[in-house]
């Protein structure tokens, strides 16, 4: 059965993760990551990243050992620091800013509500541990996902997961 996996802020290959994840070392943060990817992941599943993935080649590469039916990524803000563009775009089947899919918007960062335009959530990255706030409150409705690996147990998490844990 395939199914969509996503994830969102993996920084791999950042050296000062370790200061905002509770990991012994950015080297034990990375590889735990990593494995947990590939270990999720399955040959007939398809990988919708929402940005903030690898910090240098290395890992990159280190990506393309990942099997699936196909590799998006949605650009994030620190996606290309040290990589540029085009070498990014050689590791993926497509590479977007903004990606719509199945009536969501997939983004790195959350999206305005007001551009919603008919979409019924955004599924994001980006803000890690933290929630959309408006007016420094939480959001109580079920217009956003955030996908980043602070919520998802540092796993990939399947598109049916999202969908259950906001109905």
């Amino acid at each position: 059965m395939s199914r969509l996996m996503i994830t969102s802020d993996l920084h791999l290959g950042h050296e000062n993760i370790c200061k905002s994840r509770s990991f012994k070392s950015a080297q034990e943060h990375h590889e735990i990551l990593f494995d947990n990817l590939a270990t999720n992941i399955k040959k007939r599943d398809s990988l919708l990243l929402l940005g903030d993935i690898a910090f240098n080649e290395y890992w990159l590469k280190r990506l393309d050992e990942i099997k699936c039916i196909k590799k998006t990524l949605i650009v994030g803000n620190h996606d290309t620091e040290k990589v540029n563009m085009k070498v990014i775009c050689n590791h993926y089947d497509e590479v977007h800013s903004l990606y719509s899919k199945r009536n969501n918007w997939f983004s790195h960062c959350p999206i305005h509500i007001d551009q919603f335009r008919g979409k019924s959530l955004n599924i994001h990255g980006h803000l890690h541990a933290d929630h959309v706030k408006d007016n420094h409150s939480y959001y109580i409705d079920n217009n956003y996902f955030n996908a980043c690996v602070e919520h998802t147990d540092y796993k990939p998490i399947s598109y049916a997961q999202i969908l259950e844990r906001i109905n």
